[in-house]
C-alpha cells in the first residue's frame, strides 16, 4: 500500500449550489454554441455549390429536427425496428462514429432477420462488382478499384465500411449500392440522387418483401420530404405501402436542448415522432471538426491554418472557463503538425535538445501522439482531432500558469504525470464530453487477451495493480509500476490520469467539485517531495462518489 508523505490540501469548499451548477452548465453550452457557429461558418464557406437550392434542401432537413417529443431508450428503438420494413439512417460522412452507430444498429437486430443493407458509398452502376466482392470472387483491392472508390467516396473511412460489409457477409445480408453521379446545381443534384436511390430501394422492397431494408445515406437525404418521400412515390406506383423508421444522428439543436438541461451525458436516444428517432452519440462540434479535419488533410499544406486556430480557440475557452491568464503564452507558442516536420530541424539547431531528446520526439511522432514541448514552447498535434487539440491546449495552459519543472524522484514523476494527464483529459471533455477512458472491464480483457501484444498486456496488468492498490488492498510488487520502462511508464500514467480526469469532469458537472478547486489545481506546481502523490490521493478521495455514466 502507499501512504501520504505530505499532508493533503486544505479541506474542500462546500458543494456548488444549484444556481452555480446551472451557471456551469450554461457556460458549457455557451462555449459549444460559440464553437458550433464558428465551425458552421467555415464549413459553409468551404462547401462548393452552396447554392440557394442546396440551402432550401438543407432548411427542409433542419425544419424536422428542431424539437423532440421525449427521451427514449435503445429497447424502444429495437421495438420500432421490429415493426419497420425500411429504416433510413443519416450519415455524417467524415465522422467514423456515424458509420459505427449504423453498424451497432445492425448488430442489435436478431441474427435470423433477413436484411438488405443499402449504402450510398457505392454507385448503383457497380452493383455487379459489389456482388462479386460480397461473394468472395474478387479481392478487396480489385473491388475498391472497380467501384472507383477513391474518386467517388472522397471522405475515406473504408475501414468502417469494411466492417459493415464483413457483418453483412457473416449474416448473409444483401448489400445494395444506391448512389449515382449527380449533375447540375447542388440542390438539384441531391434531388436527382434521391430519385435514383428511391428506385433502387423500391425495387429491393419488391424483390425482398420479407426483408428489412436498412439505408445508410447522407443526413440531409433522410428528411421525410427527401428520400423517404421519393421512395413512397415509387411504391405508390406499384400499390405498396410499408412501415418506415427514420433515424437521425446528433442533431445539433436537440443536443443543445439536452445540454441546457444537463442531460447530454446520459441520453442516447430521443423520440421525435412515431417514426422518427435521433441517436445522440457525438457532440455536434466534434461532427463538424471531423469535416474540417477532412478539409484540412484534403487541401494543400499551405492552407493548413485550421489546427493552430482550433488549438488557440480551445486554449482560450478552457482558460477562460477556469479564469486562468494565458494570452502572453499564446503569443509565444508555436503549433506544428505532421504536415510539416521541419520543426525537428529547428529543435536540433537550438543546441539544448540532445540526440536522445530528438529520438524520443521522433518516436512520439511515429506513434501519432500529440504533446506540448515546454522548452521549445511548441505544441505538436499528431492528429487533427478535437480531442488532441483540446487536450494539448489544456497541457499548454497548465505549463503557462504553473511554470512546471521536472520532478527528480521516480514516485513524484509518476504522480506528476498522472495529474497532468488527468487535467488534459478533463479539459478535452469540456469540448467533447463523449470522450471515453479505459474501463476496468476493458483493462481486464486486455490483460488476458491473446490478440493484444505482450507490452499491452503488461501495461493493463500494471494499471489493474495500481487500481487495486487505490481501493486499499495490499499489492505486492508495486515498485514494478513505478520502475517500468519508459513506454510502459507513459502508458500507465496515461490510463490512470484519464480515469481521474473523467471523474474530475463529472465532479464539475455534478457540483461535487468546484471550478475554483480546479483553478487552484492548475496553479499548483507540486514542487515539494511527495506533493504529487498527496494531491493524487486527495483527488481520488474528492471524486470517490462521483458517478461516471456508462455507455453503449
Amino acid at each position: 500500500m502507499i501512504s501520504r508523505t505530505k499532508s493533503p490540501p486544505a479541506p474542500p469548499a462546500p458543494r456548488e449550489t444549484p444556481d452555480a451548477r446551472r451557471s456551469f452548465r450554461q457556460s458549457i453550452v455557451a462555449m459549444h454554441r460559440t464553437i458550433f457557429k464558428q465551425n458552421q461558418a467555415r464549413i459553409n464557406r468551404s462547401v462548393f455549390g452552396y447554392t440557394p437550392q442546396f440551402q432550401r434542401y438543407e432548411r427542409e432537413y433542419a425544419a424536422g429536427i428542431s424539437k423532440f417529443e421525449r427521451v427514449a431508450t435503445l429497447e424502444e428503438l429495437d421495438l420500432a425496428l421490429d415493426h419497420a420494413q425500411i429504416v433510413y439512417v443519416g450519415d455524417y460522412h467524415t465522422l467514423a462514429q456515424s458509420q459505427r452507430a449504423f453498424l451497432r444498429v445492425l448488430r442489435r437486430l436478431p441474427e435470423e432477420r433477413p436484411v438488405v443493407v443499402a449504402l450510398e458509398f457505392a454507385e448503383g452502376r457497380f452493383q455487379d462488382i459489389l456482388d462479386a466482392y460480397m461473394a468472395g470472387r474478387i479481392a478487396e483491392r480489385a473491388f475498391l478499384r472497380g467501384i472507383n472508390y477513391d474518386k467517388h467516396w472522397v471522405f475515406g473511412g473504408w475501414k468502417n465500411f469494411k466492417e459493415l460489409l464483413d457483418l453483412a457477409r457473416e449474416r448473409n445480408y444483401y448489400v445494395l449500392a444506391i448512389d449515382s453521379v449527380g449533375r447540375g446545381p447542388a440542390g438539384v443534384s441531391l434531388q436527382r440522387r434521391d430519385t435514383y436511390a428511391a428506385k433502387r430501394i423500391a425495387q429491393a422492397l419488391q424483390t425482398h418483401p420479407a426483408h428489412l431494408v436498412a439505408v445508410l445515406i447522407g443526413e440531409l437525404h433522410i428528411a421525410p420530404s427527401h428520400l423517404p418521400a421519393a421512395v413512397d412515390r415509387e411504391l405508390k406506383l406499384e400499390g405498396f405501402k410499408v412501415p418506415r423508421l427514420i433515424l437521425y444522428q446528433n442533431c445539433h439543436e436537440l443536443y443543445f436542448q439536452l445540454a441546457e438541461q444537463g442531460l447530454e451525458h446520459e441520453i442516447e436516444v430521443l423520440r421525435l415522432s412515431d417514426e422518427r428517432y435521433c441517436l445522440m452519440n457525438t457532440p455536434p462540434i466534434v461532427c463538424q471538426q471531423s469535416f474540417l479535419n477532412w478539409l484540412d488533410v484534403d487541401t494543400e499544406p499551405a492552407q493548413l491554418e485550421a489546427p493552430e486556430a482550433n488549438f488557440k480557440e480551445f486554449a482560450r475557452l478552457i482558460a477562460s472557463f477556469f479564469d486562468l491568464p494565458i494570452e502572453r503564452g499564446l503569443k509565444e507558442v508555436e503549433i506544428v503538425t505532421v504536415a510539416d516536420l521541419s520543426f525537428l530541424s529547428r529543435l536540433q539547431r537550438r543546441g539544448d535538445f540532445s540526440a536522445a531528446d530528438i529520438k524520443s520526439i521522433k518516436k512520439q511522432i511515429l506513434s501519432s501522439q500529440s504533446y506540448y514541448i515546454p522548452r521549445a514552447k511548441t505544441v505538436y498535434l499528431g492528429n487533427l482531432s478535437v480531442n488532441h487539440a483540446a487536450e494539448e491546449a489544456t497541457h499548454f495552459i497548465r505549463h503557462v500558469v504553473a511554470d512546471l519543472s521536472e520532478p527528480r524522484l521516480l514516485v513524484d514523476a509518476f504522480y506528476h504525470r498522472c495529474i497532468e494527464e488527468a487535467l488534459g483529459f478533463m479539459g478535452s471533455k469540456l469540448i467533447n464530453h463523449k470522450r471515453k477512458r479505459a474501463s476496468v472491464e476493458a483493462l481486464q480483457r486486455e490483460a488476458r487477451s491473446r490478440t493484444a501484444s505482450p507490452a499491452e498486456r503488461h501495461v493493463a496488468r500494471l494499471v489493474l495493480r495500481h487500481l487495486s492498490m487505490e481501493t486499499g488492498k495490499k499489492v505486492h510488487g508495486i515498485s514494478e509500476v513505478y520502475g517500468c520502462d519508459v513506454d510502459a511508464f507513459n502508458a500507465v500514467t496515461h490510463i490512470l490520469g484519464y480515469r481521474l480526469g473523467d471523474r474530475l469532469y463529472y465532479g464539475l458537472v455534478s457540483g461535487q467539485i468546484r471550478k475554483a478547486e480546479v483553478h487552484n489545481l492548475f496553479l499548483d506546481p507540486m514542487e515539494e517531495e511527495g506533493a504529487a502523490l498527496a494531491t493524487y490521493l486527495y483527488l481520488l478521495g474528492r471524486t470517490a462518489k462521483v458517478k461516471v455514466p456508462e455507455r453503449m
